[in-house]
């Protein structure tokens, strides 16, 4: 079936739980195909032909099975994604993970992302909680919450066929702006060659999927050949100089030191560089190579989820956004930057951004050998007195380390001769992640992806400069 939106696998990716589509009478239509064959007819109306769009919907797999290579595949080829909000939809890991899939792939959730409300749920997904939705529900006279259309459509029941109009006007709209965005694609990542390095072994896999990734996007990946030991360093070089930039996988292996030589050399041509390592990947255990530990401890090296990741590399082609520009009252600020070392990775970026800001920073101790806990509580409480503002993170740390460093920013506010001018949290979006339990008065919290750092910071800085 064609696509209506150009250089997509899918116009429409629909993310459910397939308990919600068990019909409640034998041979009847389940509740999301019945509405999905109902958006059919109504998108065809409006985009002039009933094959003029493509949906993907899963119709297989049971609700508590895994998400497939395939169903990943689709995911990231999809134009907008029509999630079915349930309560089995939260509870279930398959349903979750396309929703993080696809986010993580997208720019911004309000203009992709079609959130269907088939029951009440206590909290929306991260990521969601911006979206009105379309509610499928209605309160009866008692306060009680009713499905609509269940177990089938009643003719007259105008409030579902209103609503179904609704999304599929709203749908239609925003594919057609779709189109002609994808349709003029800019040339910044099409015309584009990635040096995509060789692998260890245990990552060969990983290096596949994210080729085919980048290929699929119109861009050219090399090597495409085989060095010759003899003119390994002068072939490598030479393709170097045909790439606009350098993605690299590492994990705990350095065999034959290839891997590291491959970077120097790319450094060499200062190309741009792009890392990736596994954040689960366990550090303290790299201790026989000091260069290599050393390496995937760097700044350039990025600790996040593998999809993610694909997706930051399109962001790096984009072209460079001119730099945000803040006013001289925040030139001499001091902002102490508060990371775990679980999170050191980001702390390391945002203290990048901060330095082409030319605005002041401070981190948070990162070798604590030989360093006493007194030592350190008087660190974090310099820190505290000496600052203008707080950034504390929140990604792969503990939800309980975060209302520690809270608490204590409460208590020494009573020590400092003026308050602090801005604490904020820098909340990485994650359904499994604990939510804050506590709230200081004025407390900003961001919630972005990792990748979107700079926007983060960016939105910090500027409520810095309204202090």
């Amino acid at each position: 079936m064609p696509v209506y939106v150009p250089n997509c696998k899918h116009d429409i990716f629909v993310s459910y739980a397939h308990v919600d589509n068990e019909p409640l009478i034998d041979g009847d239509h389940g509740w999301v195909t019945t509405l999905i064959n109902s958006l059919k007819v109504l998108l065809g109306k409006k985009l002039g032909s009933a094959d003029a769009f493509s949906f993907w919907m899963d119709s297989k797999l049971q609700g508590n099975s895994p998400a497939t290579a395939d169903i990943v595949k689709q995911l990231e080829g999809a134009a907008t994604l029509l999630l079915i909000l349930s309560p089995a939809y939260i509870q279930s890991q398959k349903c979750m993970l396309e929703l993080n899939i696809f986010l993580a792939q997208i720019k911004e959730v309000n203009n992709r992302v079609f959130v269907v409300e088939h029951d009440v749920v206590e909290e929306k997904p991260a990521g969601l909680d911006d979206l009105l939705g379309y509610k499928f529900w209605l309160l009866d006279d008692y306060g009680n919450p009713r499905i609509l259309a269940l177990p089938k459509p009643n003719p007259e029941e105008y409030q579902y066929y209103q609503r179904l109009d609704d999304l599929s006007r709203q749908l239609a709209n925003q594919l057609k702006i779709l189109k002609q965005e994808y349709g003029n694609k800019p040339v910044s990542t099409s015309e584009k060659t990635i040096f995509l390095a060789e692998v260890t072994q245990d990552l060969e896999e990983q290096r596949q999927d994210i080729k085919r990734y980048l290929e699929q996007q119109g861009l050219q990946i090399l090597p495409n050949k085989k060095y010759s030991f003899p003119n390994i360093q002068q072939d490598l070089d030479e393709d170097l100089t045909k790439s606009s930039l350098f993605v690299q996988l590492l994990s705990d292996k350095n065999t034959h030191a290839y891997p590291q030589f491959q970077y120097e050399r790319a450094k060499n041509a200062d190309l741009p560089i792009l890392q990736w390592r596994s954040p689960t990947l366990d550090l303290t255990k790299i201790v026989d190579d000091p260069n290599y530990s050393q390496l995937l401890e760097s700044s350039s090296v990025i600790a996040i989820g593998f999809v993610e990741f694909k997706a930051m590399i399109i962001k790096k082609l984009e072209p460079e956004k001119e730099k945000p520009k803040f006013n001289d009252s925040i030139s001499d600020s001091l902002v102490f930057i508060n990371a775990a070392l679980e999170d050191i990775h980001l702390a390391n970026q945002i203290k990048d951004f901060l330095d082409e800001q030319g605005i002041g920073y401070s981190m948070p101790l990162e070798d604590l050998t030989g360093v006493k806990a007194s030592e350190i509580r008087q660190y974090l409480e310099q820190n505290l007195l000496s600052c203008d503002a707080v950034l504390l993170l929140y990604d792969n740390t503990s939800v309980y380390w975060v209302n520690e460093q809270l608490l204590y920013c409460r208590r020494m506010q009573g020590r400092r001769d003026e308050p602090l001018k801005l604490i904020a949290v820098y909340d990485v979006p994650s359904s499994k992640k604990p939510k804050l339990s506590v709230k200081l008065p004025n407390m900003q919290v961001f919630n972005y992806p990792s990748n979107e750092i700079e926007t983060c910071v960016s939105q910090f800085l500027q409520m810095l400069e309204q202090k």
